[in-house]
């Protein structure tokens, strides 16, 4: 250990007496290192990390995969009752338990907010081995009795910032939608529920749900089978595998389907619909992670930021091995002399070994700083609202051992072959100062010149990578979502959480409506029950008029409840037909015909009218109906059609569309408000806020942000490789060209002597130049050659996340390597041009 000590003390005066070398290897590995860090610690948090769980390893998620017939929603929803049998009937679990996520308004002391919570039950908590920091928390007998069981449970995070870790909290009443319940404790420091992307902040017992959610309870009735709307996780028993559990419980699921089809609902289905009902497969996944709805989303873009980060890290390491490989052959007379008076070869390689781990475990520290910093700029893509997602930008014990691990990975690898390959000079020569020779060569050169040149293949790859992303993104910016963005601004309200009835809904959203649409600068207003690009989707199967559906190929168009001037206010054009107007609605909601036949009118989309009709003007009075069973009523007449604009978000396509008017639905809750507005979005959200305070002054609003703010979020995911690939190409440009200067300054260097004596006979500066220009030409040709040649493999990658583009696309292919090898010669150039202006004579005395 004494020795070990010896030789870090000796290290560190090396490195103060070589500033500049320290600082290029600091810089380069602090760049590599930060950079790889900052993503691993997204990637771990997203795709990797497990629930704070009891053995989340255990847990197992269950679904439903094929043709579902009835209500869904969600992925890996089924109906509640399904969840009560497989709790009571199974062999390969331990316990079951089931939740949905909801948004809440909640009240305490004359303060109502939005929340997010977790509708659960009793067995939740349980099965899932979490406990109480404080009181306790939901238990079976939570959960016995539809409303009978007002009690919430807080997450130890809401706790602490709503309400200060105040402990006499437990017992305490809060309003849940406008209902009394009793706060019975605060679940464990660490969990937010079972989806990850939207952490929970309150629970509740799942058999409250119809007093909470009485407009959800009319269209997903609790006791029906089908409608999809919990998910349910089960907890291995010991020794049971997830295939072994799915094998034992598909033929029981089985049996379960063969009853539904016998029911009522199932009467007027045809038997090809119940056929490829009954082929429904039961899927087990693993659950330890939990739910993330936007994981899959986010995982091929995390990986491929991993992977530009690694091409970063090892032009960082090959620039650091080009550096300590220049000064081991600084040091050659230094180590030749220790090796002559006896010192052993493996204690010159100890202590060029703890120099380059020294370099790297400081590169480690310096670059979790940067990452951190990094972390935080890439939370600030996210969009404002999202407080629900919790991304932490601390590194924890997961990070530390990451970064740890890279670091002395890197050191190792950038060290060792230096220190073999200086610890073995032949010692006679060195001594006698014959290390300048006439020919500059050797082979610490041509391992230089090598990782120059892979440096440059890399280089090369993250430049068209960068520009493929960039070219994507501006695809899917040009093309737009289909209407003037400028000057529209939206946000949310949801009434229903404070208790509104629907009818109530109703008066506030026209109250409301007026209201801003009196306001000075106010050009129009329109509202929707689905806000558009914000990758949320509201589909539903229907008949079409003189369409014959072949199989299960039936028509599923995105619908969308909006109010008469939205077209107008998105700046939508009207194709053919008319716009919804008030009597619409009221004479569908208070004609003289039952409500059941009363006329319905919709409005379509291009897409849809030139599918089923043929065009835009041949849709109007033709009708429609929901639902795909045999004698379906096509109670639905189109009274119009719309231009085709963007849904869930700018890259997925256009999909057919059907709009009703939001007046005429007996079940109305929350809803999008857009504005087109002359105003400034600050100025007129101050003013948004004033009038509803006015209205309810416990009524949360949420979501206001512009149009242009609403398509660069929808766009996140582009952004975010774009701009960090962006990034990295230029990082790993840097090193690169840092790499080049370096081995042909030291090129140069040794080759001092040989160029004094071309000098010296005649040769002219031009003739240096090119002589040094040629050895840079053929080492960025090189390395050229290997890029494009990996370009290939790299787009096959990448392709997924292009738009508008091709992996190798030759433009963005051509540019890059045209604009890599300008930068790179030009790196080359300097010492081509200080080598010409060598003095012969002086150089003829060199060494």
């Amino acid at each position: 250990m004494r020795s070990i000590g010896k030789d870090v003390q000796f290290a560190l005066r090396a490195f103060l007496k070589s500033p500049v070398f320290t600082t290029v290897a600091l810089l380069s590995l602090t760049l590599g290192i930060g950079a790889n860090t900052a993503i691993f610690s997204l990637l771990d948090q997203v795709l990797l990390r497990s629930m704070p769980v009891k053995n989340p390893q255990e847990l197992v998620l269950l679904g439903r995969n094929g043709y579902h017939y009835g209500s869904n929603w969600g992925d890996h929803a089924l109906s509640y009752p399904m969840y009560r049998d497989f709790q009571a009937n199974n062999s390969v679990f331990t316990g079951v338990f089931c939740r949905f996520g909801s948004d809440f308004s909640l009240g305490f002391n004359g303060t109502t907010e939005r929340v997010t919570g977790e509708l659960v039950s009793g067995t939740y908590f349980p099965v899932l081995g979490v406990g109480a920091a404080i009181g306790r928390t939901l238990t079976p007998d939570d959960d016995r009795l539809q409303d009978a069981h007002p009690v919430a449970v807080l997450s130890y995070a809401y706790w602490q910032s709503r309400f200060a870790k105040d402990q006499s909290i437990v017992g305490k009443t809060v309003a849940v939608d406008g209902h009394n319940f009793t706060v019975v404790g605060v679940a464990q420091k660490g969990f937010d529920g079972v989806d990850l992307g939207n952490t929970s902040q309150v629970f509740v017992p799942v058999t409250m749900r119809h007093q909470l959610m009485p407009l959800f309870d009319q269209f997903m009735g609790f006791e029906d089978r089908r409608a999809h709307w919990v998910n349910t996780f089960g907890r291995l028993k010991p020794g049971v595998s997830r295939q072994q559990a799915q094998a034992s419980l598909q033929p029981y699921f089985h049996s379960m389907l063969e009853m539904e089809v016998q029911e009522a609902a199932f009467n007027k289905a045809s038997a090809e619909v119940r056929a490829t009902f009954l082929q429904n497969v039961l899927e087990v996944v693993p659950g330890g992670q939990g739910k993330m709805p936007f994981r899959e989303q986010l995982s091929t873009p995390l990986w491929v930021l991993m992977a530009l980060t690694g091409g970063v890290l090892l032009i960082a390491c090959a620039n650091v091995a080009s550096l300590l490989i220049a000064r081991a052959a600084s040091r050659q007379k230094e180590i030749a002399i220790r090796l002559a008076i006896g010192a052993g070869r493996f204690r010159i390689i100890r202590q060029l070994l703890v120099e380059s781990l020294l370099l790297s475990v400081a590169g480690g520290l310096l670059g979790l700083l940067l990452a951190n910093w990094t972390d935080h700029a890439l939370l600030a893509y996210l969009p404002a609202d999202t407080g629900a997602l919790t991304l932490s930008t601390a590194p924890d014990l997961r990070v530390l051992l990451f970064t740890t691990a890279v670091a002395l990975f890197t050191g190792l690898i950038f060290g060792l072959v230096p220190a073999l390959q200086s610890t073995k000079p032949d010692v006679a020569p060195v001594l006698k100062d014959t290390v300048g020779g006439i020919v500059g060569g050797g082979t610490h050169v041509r391992v230089r010149k090598a990782l120059v040149a892979a440096q440059v293949m890399l280089s090369l790859l993250l430049l068209i990578g960068a520009g493929l992303f960039i070219r994507s993104l501006r695809n899917l910016r040009d093309m737009g979502p289909g209407f003037s963005a400028g000057n529209l601004v939206a946000f949310d309200l949801d009434p229903s959480l404070n208790g509104y009835s629907s009818d109530r809904c109703k008066l506030f959203y026209r109250q409301i409506t007026q209201q801003l649409s009196a306001l000075p600068g106010v050009r129009s207003t329109g509202l929707a029950r689905i806000r558009i690009l914000a990758n949320n989707e509201w589909d539903n199967s229907a008949t079409v008029e003189g369409y014959h559906a072949q199989g299960t190929d039936t028509p599923e168009p995105y619908m969308n409840s909006i109010a008469p001037g939205y077209f107008t206010t998105l700046n939508v054009p009207i194709l053919a037909g008319r716009d919804f107007t008030e009597a619409d609605s009221q004479y569908q909601q208070h004609g003289d015909k039952p409500e059941d036949t009363a006329p319905r009118v919709i409005i379509v989309n291009e897409k849809f009218a030139k599918r089923f009709f043929g065009s835009a003007g041949n849709a109007i009075g033709r009708h429609a109906g929901f639902g795909i069973d045999p004698g379906t009523k096509l109670d639905m007449e189109i009274i119009g059609v719309v231009k085709d604009i963007k849904y869930t978000n700018l890259r997925d396509e256009i999909p057919i569309q059907m709009f009703e008017p939001y007046l005429a639905d007996k079940f109305v809750s929350g809803m999008t408000v857009y504005v087109r507005t002359s105003l400034a979005p600050e100025q007129f959200f101050s003013v948004v806020r004033s009038k509803i305070r006015a209205l309810d002054s416990n009524l949360p609003i949420y979501g206001m942000r512009s149009m242009d703010e609403q398509i660069s979020n929808s766009l996140l995911n582009e952004r975010l490789i774009a701009s960090l690939s962006a990034v990295f190409g230029f990082l790993a440009t840097l090193l690169a060209v840092i790499g080049l200067y370096g081995v042909m300054a030291y090129t140069v260097a040794r080759r001092t002597r040989e160029i004094g004596i071309r000098m010296a006979l005649g040769a002219f500066q031009g003739d240096v130049v090119w002589m040094v220009m040629r050895e840079v030409l053929v080492l960025v040709a090189v390395g050229l050659a290997a890029g494009l040649v990996g370009s290939f493999a790299l787009s096959k990658l990448v392709q997924s996340q292009l738009y508008g583009v091709t992996g190798h696309d030759p433009i963005t292919v051509v540019l890059a390597a045209i604009g890599l090898a300008a930068v790179a010669c030009a790196a080359g150039y300097i010492p081509a041009v200080r080598a010409s202006r060598i003095d012969a004579m002086r150089a003829l005395r060199y060494e």
